[in-house]
């Protein structure tokens, strides 16, 4: 035998569970992502980041970045462009030590984390300041180097406490309501939150870097599910930072050891990942903050390599974040117009042909609510384009045919009322009969 066979099995083990690693790799990636633009670069002028943490995106889609070293937050426009830093013209007392996790509510407050003096800063989108809560300490409201920070569908305000192990829960105007802790099932010890996001329902997602795992709380602090282990494989974690939700439900999470950004599912299936070490413009270096706009980008703050990188979906995410964000808006004929543009690219979609189908059906309904017949039946003939057998279209659209269910009742009530008045002239002429 020659030298070096005995290691032969180890070596062909080795390949196959390379092998399978890379096919899982490549089974769990199927959507694409690329980075269309990296926004700010290494300095310390206006326009300049030194270790950018956070990234937040207002109404219109202007961009806010929490600059750590530089104590600051800077604003760019959506092509990148620089337009102002919020300290430049603070007084004392507001100025930032440590910005780290920034969050904008619905009406566009700017809620910066500073994780030095322990508060939470309240800025408009002109960079001037508001308000403050918060301060150093263990008590209800206070801070030990907070980090995260996020707002729900409410403007309620969810805060990391880090050394503390809690998350805290405020009113929109920052009162304190309550907090939720994590405790490891496998080490019973209480994990440090980093990142926190909210989705569309309200659930609340927070990351603990120390234990590299995600869990998910419900608005009384129900823990619903926690995912995630270390190592470097699909779908493992070594120390992620930061969270954020889209409009599906889709869920994002920053991996500052991993340099890269996983994508999971609603049910916390792993659904791709992107990014790698490096200085190239598709690189990450320890990515920190992360957010995703309306129509799915993703804008990641890659700290060591002082700027925003934003990635763009596939063609067909965006239309599936539009889609159901005119869903939960009600704009239904919106809604079906963006699935219908996703068949187009995927012709096969089951599952985007049955979202139609069922948007379809409810907006035909609406129509007939609102006496549009001819909006009704043009939705009942679309479902029967995709669905011929569907039995709900098959039979609303007869009925609208033969002039809507209002009218045959009508035209029953007017027989049985004929009936009737037929039946009583013959009994009127029959007791005229008998008298005569």
């Amino acid at each position: 035998m020659r030298p070096g066979w005995p290691h032969l099995p180890i070596i062909l083990i080795f390949t196959v569970f390379s092998a399978l690693a890379f096919f899982e790799i490549n089974t769990v990636c199927a959507e694409e992502y690329r980075c269309q633009k990296t926004i700010g670069v290494y300095g310390t002028k206006d326009a300049g980041l030194y270790y950018p943490c956070g990234v937040a995106l207002d109404s219109v889609g202007n961009i806010y970045v929490t600059d750590w070293r530089n104590k600051k937050v800077s604003k760019f426009n959506q092509e990148g462009k620089f337009i102002l830093n919020f300290e430049s013209k603070a007084k004392v007392y507001m100025k930032l030590k440590g910005p780290a996790g920034i969050a904008i509510d619905s009406n566009d407050n700017i809620f910066v984390v500073d994780q030095y003096v322990a508060k939470v800063f309240k800025y408009n989108t002109k960079g001037e300041y508001i308000g403050s809560f918060g301060n150093y300490g263990s008590a209800s409201g206070k801070f030990l180097n907070p980090r995260g920070v996020a707002c729900d569908g409410n403007n309620n305000i969810y805060v990391a406490d880090y050394d503390n192990f809690r998350v805290q829960k405020f009113s929109p105007k920052g009162e304190y309501i309550g907090e939720f802790k994590y405790m490891g099932l496998d080490t019973r010890k209480l994990a440090k939150p980093r990142g926190v996001a909210c989705d569309a329902n309200n659930n609340i997602y927070v990351v603990y870097s120390d234990i590299n795992k995600v869990a998910v709380f419900t608005q009384e602090a129900k823990m619903i599910v926690d995912y995630g282990e270390e190592g470097q494989l699909p779908g493992q974690f070594m120390n992620p930072r930061y969270v954020a939700c889209d409009n599906i439900g889709n869920i994002y999470v920053t991996c500052y050891k991993n340099h890269r950004v996983q994508k999971f599912s609603k049910d916390m299936k792993l659904l791709t990942s992107f990014g790698e070490f490096g200085k190239k413009y598709e690189n990450f270096r320890n990515p920190e903050g992360i957010c995703v706009d309306v129509s799915g980008n993703v804008f990641v703050a890659d700290a060591l390599n002082d700027r925003v990188s934003k990635w763009e979906p596939e063609e067909y995410i965006k239309h599936l974040n539009w889609a159901a964000l005119f869903e939960k808006k009600a704009m239904l004929a919106d809604a079906i117009k963006e699935y219908n543009d996703i068949l187009k690219i995927r012709p096969q979609d089951a599952k985007i042909t049955a979202a139609i189908i069922e948007l379809s059906l409810k907006a035909a309904k609406k129509c007939q609510l609102d006496k549009d017949i001819e909006g009704a039946k043009k939705y009942y003939a679309e479902v029967l384009k995709l669905n011929s057998l569907n039995e709900v279209a098959i039979r609303e659209i007869k009925d609208l045919q033969e002039g809507g269910r209002e009218k045959k009742e009508e035209k029953k009530q007017n027989f049985v009322i004929g009936l009737l008045v037929v039946l009583a002239v013959l009994i009127s002429m029959i007791m005229t009969f008998k008298n005569v």
